[in-house]
């Protein structure tokens, strides 16, 4: 980029370290035959999950940021939570993360179960569909059961639904012809 940008400091980002926190510790596993590496991307992204989680953060990163609001204004954090969190729990395998991933709250406020497009694709402000399908996978290969089990076996359901809506024949998606 050839322009000048504007620096900030800011004191809240909830969602933006939820979604760091998440790309950390992904790494920490792609990085794991580098054991030092791997070490430092898992206390990084503990670190910055525990800003996500603190109580005096919990606002997205962009409100009331006059240069970064228009830009990019998130609609919140939830999904970055259960994101982060699921992310946390395969790299470190901590069962706090897989709990606050399998949280009933955390699907509530996250709007997980409104099953609208919107909510069905992964963009830069919506990790619902793919942390569902991480946790899906969780619950496949892993199969942890209790207590864990009722709100796995719901992440199942809505990312087959979500799966499913992604096919032609079930029309929730307009298309363009293509060529």
């Amino acid at each position: 980029m050839e322009y000048q940008r504007r620096t900030i400091s800011i004191h809240q980002g909830a969602d933006l370290a939820g979604e760091m926190a998440a790309a950390l510790a992904s790494a920490s596993i792609v990085f794991q035959d580098d054991v030092a590496y791997s070490k430092k991307l898992i206390k990084g992204a503990q670190t910055v999950f525990d800003f996500a989680r603190d109580s005096g953060k919990r606002k997205p990163y962009s409100r009331g940021e006059p240069y970064i609001e228009p830009f990019y204004n998130s609609s919140g954090y939830y999904d970055e939570y259960m994101w982060g969190a699921a992310w946390l729990y395969y790299a470190t395998g901590n069962s706090t993360y897989i709990s606050l991933a399998t949280n009933p709250s955390i699907f509530k406020n996250s709007k997980a179960y409104f099953l609208t497009p919107d909510f069905s694709v992964l963009s830069w402000d919506n990790k619902l569909p793919a942390a569902m399908l991480l946790l899906t996978r969780f619950r496949m290969f892993l199969n942890p059961g209790y207590p864990y089990e009722d709100m796995l076996k719901m992440y199942h359901n809505v990312t087959s639904l979500t799966m499913c809506s992604y096919l032609h024949h079930y029309k929730v998606f307009n298309r363009t012809r293509g060529n």
